[in-house]
């Protein structure tokens, strides 16, 4: 991503940042912003308050030690919930039920404020025209959800929805025009945050996902949000 000049947000998981500490100092040195996605990536909605503060808590020491580390201030605290779990469910099963349909919004109150208590803060994303997005509630909320998720984690999963267990059917999202479901690439009056993660499984799928998105003709930029103090 850095030879082909596309900036990104990594959300790391915290138990796994040690045995890549040296990749993620050198990423923060060339300009990536590194967030938190928790300690264990378990559902929010099967944690209770005190194990899901203490899944953004471990984490966040994790990224203060990098930044240290790497010699850079920190430039913003940002956070995604574990499949965009906002831990407002009564567990994982509800949410998968009702994702945007909250049963718990006391819990998911007090979660947004312990975030905002540690300094996390949502980036400004700028010209995001779509209204599902505008609409749900997630402008009002501290963390950092997407408008396209990529799917891409689906890759040999049988039991994948949409068909999404093979490379083609991955690939051809990225032409699908259906902005108000989640998948609005082709639609020219808005931009998107998208979400792509990197998993072993999945990395040869991942360069051929950048390359598509380069050759779409899609600019990559970083939000624009206000220096972390």
């Amino acid at each position: 991503m850095l030879k082909k000049n596309i900036p990104a947000i990594f959300f790391c998981i915290g138990k796994n940042m040690a045995k890549y500490e040296d990749d993620l100092i050198y990423a923060i040195n060339n300009g990536f912003i590194i967030g938190n996605h928790a300690f264990n990536h378990k559902h929010f909605s099967d944690l209770n308050l005190k194990d899901a503060y203490k899944e953004i808590r471990d984490t966040d020491k994790i990224i203060e030690l990098l930044y240290l580390k790497a010699k850079i201030k920190r430039p913003i605290k940002v956070f995604r919930f574990p499949y965009l779990d906002k831990g407002a469910h009564l567990h994982s099963k509800d949410y998968r039920n009702n994702w945007m349909k909250y049963s718990n919004n006391e819990k998911k109150n007090k979660i947004q404020n312990y975030l905002k208590k540690l300094g996390y803060t949502r980036p400004l994303f700028e010209n995001i025209n779509i209204n599902w997005y505008n609409k749900s509630g997630l402008l009002k909320d501290v963390d950092v959800y997407c408008t396209f998720d990529q799917m891409e984690y689906f890759l040999g999963n049988e039991d994948a929805p949409y068909g999404l267990s093979g490379e083609s059917a991955i690939l051809a999202r990225i032409e699908e025009d259906y902005p108000e479901e989640g998948r609005s690439l082709n639609f020219s009056k808005t931009s998107d945050i998208i979400m792509i993660h990197d998993h072993e499984k999945t990395t040869r799928l991942f360069f051929k996902l950048i390359n598509a998105y380069l050759k779409k003709g899609i600019i990559f930029k970083l939000p624009r949000f206000k220096t972390f103090k």
